[in-house]
């Protein structure tokens, strides 16, 4: 999506599943986000209230991979907070898909500039199907970006494939995105062209939800 785009009517409907799918577009705020913000508030906390009920495990995700000091693992601080105001949201909320217990909820961010997106989606993959409970969603947030030699990177096919190759189904593909009255806003880009190749205005972040069904 580019700057300037149509708002469309939002619209609701049930999934063949029985999860209900939310609208294709979900309008932000007029603010745009920060492309360094891991976990953007208003995007997490409407990502909760859509997947989620009050007292359900929530599992957060992030890219790259929190550091190790010997056995303990080391959490960012942007996560931390986020894992927080999840909390507050009256959700059982962690960081840490190690602790034992299954959850119902996984949103993983890759929105941490991975040059890398094909290692990326297959790393929040491949710990999303070991946390989550059967019936349990995954939901990635990515967003498109150049690469040095000004090719634009699109992490959400690679984490499509992942996802599908761990056999979780593909529910829906959403655009957030800041919205002033009925246009999508973005600002113009910053970085110079490279390579005689011109650079995109990236103007929203793609939000891919998984579904990991109820076998039997």
């Amino acid at each position: 999506m580019t700057a300037n785009s149509p708002h469309p009517r939002p619209r609701s409907a049930a999934s063949p599943t029985g999860v209900q799918v939310p609208s294709t577009l979900w309008a932000l705020g007029a603010d745009r986000f920060d492309p360094q913000d891991r976990w953007p508030e208003q995007l997490v906390a409407r990502a909760v209230a859509e997947f989620s009920a009050p007292s359900s495990r929530v599992l957060l995700i992030d890219w790259p991979a929190p550091t190790a000091r010997g056995n303990l693992r080391v959490p960012a601080p942007d996560t931390a907070a986020a894992v927080a105001a999840i909390r507050d949201l009256d959700r059982d909320s962690t960081d840490a898909p190690d602790s034992g217990e299954s959850v119902d909820l996984v949103i993983a961010s890759l929105l941490s500039d991975p040059l890398d997106p094909v290692r990326a989606a297959e790393y929040v993959t491949a710990l999303a199907t070991e946390a989550m409970a059967m019936g349990g969603l995954l939901v990635v947030l990515s967003r498109c970006r150049h690469g040095e030699d000004g090719v634009l990177l699109d992490p959400a096919g690679s984490v499509i494939l992942a996802a599908q190759s761990a056999d979780l189904l593909y529910l829906q593909h959403i655009i957030a995105a800041p919205v002033t009255g009925h246009t999508v806003t973005a600002d113009p880009p910053t970085d110079p062209t490279v390579s005689g190749l011109p650079h995109h205005v990236v103007a929203h972040t793609d939000v891919c939800v998984f579904l990991l069904p109820e076998h039997g």
